[in-house]
C-alpha cells in the first residue's frame, strides 16, 4: 500500500506536448487529460483533441478536458507568504503533519478559482485523493482529504491564517504567556505599580513601561483599565504619542509571535506551561528569558524592544 507521502504531496505538471503525437500544442488548444495508477504511482498524460478521438484511449482513473495555455513568464519574486505560494511549499517538505493546512489551502485556491477540482479518487485504504488543476499553469495538484469535522476545520483555518501573517487568535502558547506576566507583574508589583510616589518626580515613562506589560498581561490583569486610561491620555502627546504608539505595536505582534513560535515548537508551550503554574517567589526571570531565546531576527528584535521597557522601569530616577 501507498503511504500518505508516496501519495498525497505530488504536483503534476502539464505535458508540453501531445503524448500519442509527440507534437507540441498550440497556446488555447483544448487538450485531454487523464490520471492512471501504475504500481502505486500516479501518472498524468496530455493529448491533443484529434489524436484522443481518433484512438479514444479508455480514461484511466480520471480525464477530463481543459484548455492548454503557453505558460506566463516567472512572477517577479514573491515577497509576501500567500495562499498559493505557503500550499506550494507545504507540499514540498513532505510533511504528513502539514495535511490538513494542505487540504484547507487547496480549498481556498479552489473558492478564488485558481484551482478546479477534476476528480477524487478513493484509495484501498478509504482515503480520499481530491485530484486540483491550476487553471493558469495546468499542473495537477494531489491532495489527500482528511475529512475534517467542523470543529477541526476551524482550528486548521486560523492555523494557516497565522501562517498567511494575518491576525491568529489566541492559543494554550498565549495563554500560558500572560499568565506568565501575571506572575511577573505580581512579583514586581511594588515596582511596577508603587503606592506612593516622591513629589515632583517624573515618572511617566516608568509608568507607561508598567503599563504596556499590564496590557501585554490581557484584561484579566488587575492594573488593565487604569493601564488602558494611562495610554489613552497620553497618546496625542507629541512626545509620548510615539511611544505609545510603538508599545501598542509590541501588544499586536508579540502574542502573534508566541503564537507563531508555539505551533512550530511545540516544547515552548510546556515551558510556558510549567513556568506559569510557578508561585512569583518562585519564578526566576532568568528561566523565562531562556525560554524565549531565539535565533531568528524577527524573535530577536521584539525580545530585545520589550527588554527596553524592562530597563526604562528599572533605570534609576
Amino acid at each position: 500500500m501507498a503511504s500518505v507521502r508516496e501519495e498525497s504531496w505530488q504536483i503534476k505538471r502539464r505535458s508540453d506536448f501531445c503524448v500519442g503525437t509527440n507534437k507540441p500544442f498550440a497556446d488555447k488548444e483544448e487538450i485531454i487529460t487523464r490520471l492512471l495508477s501504475r504500481e502505486g504511482e500516479y501518472i498524468r498524460e496530455d493529448y491533443c483533441l484529434a489524436y484522443w478521438n481518433e484512438h479514444r484511449p479508455d480514461h484511466g482513473l480520471s480525464a477530463w478536458k481543459s484548455i492548454f495555455r503557453i505558460p506566463p513568464p516567472p512572477d517577479e519574486p514573491v515577497k509576501k507568504e500567500n495562499a498559493e505560494t505557503l500550499l506550494r511549499k507545504l507540499v514540498s517538505r513532505e510533511d504528513a503533519a502539514d495535511i490538513n493546512a494542505v487540504y484547507i489551502l487547496a480549498i481556498m485556491l479552489e473558492r478564488k478559482k485558481i484551482l478546479v477540482e477534476k476528480a477524487v479518487q478513493t484509495r484501498s485504504d478509504q482515503v480520499k485523493i481530491r485530484v486540483y488543476e491550476h487553471k493558469k499553469t495546468g499542473e495537477t495538484f494531489l491532495v489527500v482529504d482528511p475529512e475534517l469535522k467542523l470543529a477541526a476545520i476551524e482550528t486548521v483555518q486560523e492555523e494557516v491564517v497565522g501562517l498567511l501573517g494575518g491576525k491568529p487568535p489566541k492559543t494554550e502558547t498565549v495563554h500560558h504567556f500572560e499568565t506568565l506576566l501575571h506572575t511577573l507583574i505580581e512579583k514586581h508589583e511594588k515596582l511596577l505599580f508603587p503606592k506612593r510616589t516622591i513629589p515632583g518626580e517624573d515618572r511617566t515613562a516608568q509608568r507607561l513601561a508598567a503599563a504596556f506589560f499590564a496590557l501585554l498581561a490581557g484584561k484579566k490583569s488587575p492594573y488593565w483599565e487604569e493601564s488602558a486610561k494611562l495610554f489613552n491620555r497620553y497618546e496625542d502627546s507629541e512626545l509620548l504619542g510615539p511611544v505609545i504608539a510603538g508599545y501598542r505595536d509590541l501588544i499586536e505582534r508579540v502574542p502573534q509571535e508566541i503564537r507563531f513560535q508555539g505551533l512550530e515548537n511545540p516544547k515552548l508551550t510546556k515551558q510556558l506551561e510549567l513556568l506559569a503554574v510557578k508561585e512569583p517567589k518562585e519564578l526566576h526571570e532568568a528561566d523565562v528569558l531562556a525560554a524565549f531565546s531565539s535565533g531568528a531576527p524577527r524573535s530577536t528584535g521584539l525580545r530585545e524592544k520589550v527588554l527596553d521597557a524592562v530597563r526604562i522601569i528599572t533605570q534609576a530616577p
